[in-house]
């Protein structure tokens, strides 16, 4: 049976000229965030966090996993009190009794997670196929009663076996499911696989499909992206990409991704990217790479003369969209590989306006130190330079 939503062309071409349906956010930076080794969120730091994800637009949030301990369920009960406008929902074992802690957190819906790969059957349950659905059944009937609205999750689902996989998809339909999140548990996809089978998926049930992407080859966001133009209308995220070993999709990744290369804006408040990405870097200790996507210091950082020419003539020469949209400030960095043009902006900066004769005698010097120095100059030096080149020059010529 083709499910009606992919009757509508999902060629790159419509997805360009804005096409497609819309996404929702699923941060997961509370739950699978502070599973990174060696990060641990305290309560005031998780209600903080909870607060930024809601101020900026995000559709749901995972508050956290209810079985792990009694200072969790705090936290997430203080959260779910918060009345945010995110949606809260528990991460929960296929088990009744983690259901019902959510529960009594006051979480607007569960998370039902099984893995469902063969090795994860075997050799983390030693139990079988049946043992799995039963165990979900048990856990959905759980949320059913306790009015909770619930997705099934399927744990190292892109390394199952597609038949069992949509049999277990198919399971979670017949149970009532909101969606079917499908979880590329090890990154071991491809965009062009992760398409595939996300596809595959659609076409065989009438649920939303969820697609949660590790980063282990470093294409989570590629995934993600991929996943949603295969048809999945949600995707989970977490700040600075935060999560187990080399973490999930980097939320401010998947929204500037959408929005730029899809033509797909999801109202998210982007101007306090930066802002949260750097909150959750302090709460996590991970600092934020100078070279990180979207909310590195780099991403608006110029160098080269040939590239920092064309940003001072026109800043889209290098840049796809203005550093004010995620938080950041542009700036020309003076070192070895600068060009005049850019030593007589920086000095226009300064108020001195330099000739052509002045600014090349200046660009030699500084290439010069920051090769000694390996790496670029200060302002400070700068002006140093000018005063021992140009004012000394202009000091001898008038004695």
């Amino acid at each position: 049976m083709i499910n009606p939503r992919l009757v509508k062309s999902w060629s790159f071409e419509s997805q360009f000229e804005g096409g497609g349906e819309s996404v929702f956010l699923v941060d997961n930076t509370l739950r699978d965030g502070d599973q990174t080794a060696g990060v641990v969120f305290a309560t005031t730091e998780k209600v903080r966090i909870a607060r930024l994800l809601s101020e900026i637009g995000v559709h749901e949030m995972e508050t956290g996993s209810p079985w792990l301990c009694p200072e969790e369920r705090d936290a997430m009960a203080e959260i779910c009190s918060l009345g945010l406008a995110t949606k809260c929902l528990g991460f929960c074992r296929a088990d009744p009794e983690d259901i019902a802690w959510a529960k009594e957190c006051g979480v607007d819906g569960v998370v039902i997670s099984s893995s469902t790969s063969r090795i994860h059957i075997e050799k983390k349950y030693g139990q079988s196929k049946q043992w799995v659905l039963d165990r979900v059944r048990e856990a959905a009937e759980a949320a059913k009663d306790m009015g909770l609205p619930f997705v099934v999750s399927a744990e190292d689902a892109s390394r199952t076996n597609m038949e069992f996989l949509l049999h277990y998809a198919a399971h979670a339909e017949e149970l009532g499911a909101s969606r079917f999140r499908f979880c590329d548990s090890l990154a071991v996809l491809d965009p062009f696989t992760a398409f595939q089978q996300v596809q595959t998926i659609l076409q065989a049930i009438n649920l939303d499909v969820e697609v949660h992407c590790h980063n282990d080859f470093g294409m989570a966001t590629a995934n993600s992206i991929a996943g949603y133009r295969a048809g999945a209308r949600y995707i989970t995220a977490s700040v600075n990409g935060l999560g187990e070993r080399t973490g999930n999709a980097a939320l401010e990744e998947v929204v500037m991704a959408l929005k730029h290369l899809d033509g797909l804006d999801l109202g998210i408040a982007t101007a306090r990217f930066r802002e949260v990405s750097e909150y959750v870097a302090r709460a996590s200790s991970r600092a934020i790479p100078v070279w990180k996507a979207i909310v590195g210091t780099n991403v608006f950082a110029h160098e080269s003369g040939i590239h920092a020419d064309g940003v001072i003539k026109n800043p889209l020469t290098y840049e796809v969209f203005s550093p004010d949209e995620v938080g950041l400030t542009r700036q020309l960095v003076v070192g070895k590989h600068s060009g005049s043009r850019t030593i007589q902006y920086k000095f226009r900066e300064f108020g001195i306006d330099l000739s052509d004769e002045e600014s090349n005698m200046i660009l030699s010097e500084v290439r010069r130190i920051a090769i000694d120095l390996k790496r670029a100059l200060f302002d400070k030096e700068l002006v140093y330079i000018y005063q021992d080149l140009i004012l000394s020059s202009q000091q001898q010529a008038t004695d």
